[in-house]
């Protein structure tokens, strides 16, 4: 199949129209806006069908963990037209809002995410899996552009452009562990499919599901599929002594503040590890306290009215998986300090093991020989979020939201400084346009 090819070279390349890319797009617009003249030559490519966030997650009762006005642009600049309160204000709904008090839906977030991707007046391409970013190198050996290749879901059709600098928005990785992989499928499969593989489970009598994990993501299902399916057997396996709650102290939290990014960012190697190590419990393997209490309050009345269906599997991990013939899982358990075995049989697995952020994002494998790369193989990047190129290299190629190892749990996937990591990549995108080019050697 032939690829298709844009002649013309961008400003910008983003991979990927999530929060990432679209708080990106709204920082270069609101520039253009306020500026005037030509806007900035940038592209945006997403590999779904829209930019819908956690579209299979949207479950009802559930919530977002932070404040509304740290959306893609109040804490940038809150006169902009990207905002949560300009998308309530066009939607008729400011008011009514102002009622309710607490954090917003997850319904509504995702509502939100997507206005603001409408607002995007450039180029916007859905269905467009980024699958490579290559150097393309000029006759004096210098590299000038990026070339991305992705590729159309729906037929396999194959597209490039290039761009003078390029934004690797993907988003982390969903994480399995490994003694779960070989099962995936149809009655095994990550949280972050749940919706969807739910419905395909349709017509399949669910006597029983197992939920692996202990997260934000792992409580709200567990009390999804209690309430959807009230006749079935709810097994929570957590290898804590139960669900946790976030570290939710107000000075603990300041960890999303964008003066701690800079304060993570001058920390070096072994310090940075522990002091992330420290952040962790503020976003990870933990549940809001509306989730405790409503779990706990869950579990109390299950035992009380001796239904005996939600079966809190505490301080216990998967020694091992089989599958009998009618498709049925086999979890063989272990209590982690006793060594007490123990099996769950399910008619299905949600795996709630969160995220991984990759070492080196898989689409820069063609980049390796010009970018600087730490003894673990990461990039090196600067503060902003740029990495770090050989003196051949004018490519500015960012890592936006992949770098939480270097830049802290604050600048990775949190909504809590999209709005000024975006400002952060914009600004020093807009520097390095500015300046002039290296001449081209005869």
């Amino acid at each position: 199949m032939a690829t298709a090819r844009d002649t013309a070279v961008q400003d910008l390349v983003v991979a990927g129209f999530g929060p990432s890319g679209i708080a990106l797009a709204a920082a270069v617009e609101d520039h253009d806006d306020a500026a005037g003249g030509p806007p900035l030559a940038a592209r945006y490519l997403e590999k779904a069908a829209d930019s819908a966030w956690q579209p299979n997650l949207v479950l009802p009762g559930t919530d977002i963990q932070h404040h509304f006005l740290r959306d893609f642009a109040t804490p940038r600049d809150a006169r902009s037209r990207f905002t949560f309160p300009h998308y309530l204000q066009q939607s008729g709904r400011f008011y009514p809002f102002t009622l309710m008090g607490g954090y917003v839906s997850r319904l509504e977030w995702s509502h939100y995410v997507q206005w603001a991707a409408r607002q995007v007046r450039g180029t916007v391409e859905y269905h467009r899996e980024v699958l490579g970013i290559e150097p393309v190198t000029g006759p004096d050996g210098r590299v000038r552009t990026a070339r991305v290749t992705s590729r159309d879901p729906r037929d396999g059709s194959l597209h490039t452009v290039e761009g003078r600098n390029v934004a690797l928005a993907t988003g982390h990785e969903p994480y399995v562990p490994e003694l779960l992989r070989p099962h995936l499928g149809e009655r095994v499969f990550h949280a972050s499919r749940l919706l969807p593989a739910l419905a395909a489970l349709s017509g399949t009598p669910l006597r029983s599901i197992a939920v692996v994990g202990a997260g934000q993501t792992a409580g709200e299902i567990v009390l999804h599929l209690a309430a959807q399916h009230p006749d079935a057997q709810i097994h929570s396996l957590v290898r804590h002594a139960g669900f946790r709650m976030y570290e939710l102290g107000h000075f603990s939290n300041e960890v999303y503040f964008p003066e701690e990014t800079d304060y993570f960012y001058g920390l070096e190697g072994e310090q940075r590890e522990r002091a992330l190590e420290q952040a962790r419990a503020t976003n990870y393997a933990a549940v809001d306290p509306d989730v405790s209490t409503a779990l706990y309050q869950a579990a109390y009345q299950d035992r009380f009215t001796g239904r005996n269906r939600l079966h809190m599997h505490r301080r216990t991990e998967i020694a091992s998986v089989g599958q009998e013939d009618g498709g049925r899982v086999r979890l063989a358990t272990e209590e982690v300090f006793t060594g007490e075995r123990g099996l769950v049989t399910a008619d299905a697995v949600v795996v709630c093991t969160g995220y991984r952020e990759p070492v080196l994002p898989r689409q820069l494998a063609a980049f390796v020989p010009y970018l600087r790369l730490d003894p673990q193989g990461r990039p090196e990047v600067t503060r902003a979020y740029r990495a770090e190129t050989t003196g051949d290299c004018e490519v500015g190629i960012y890592l936006d939201g992949l770098t939480e190892w270097r830049h802290g749990i604050g600048s990775a996937t949190s909504f809590s400084q999209m709005a000024a990591k975006a400002d952060t990549v914009h600004r020093d995108l807009r520097a390095r346009l500015s300046r002039p080019a290296a001449p081209v050697a005869a």
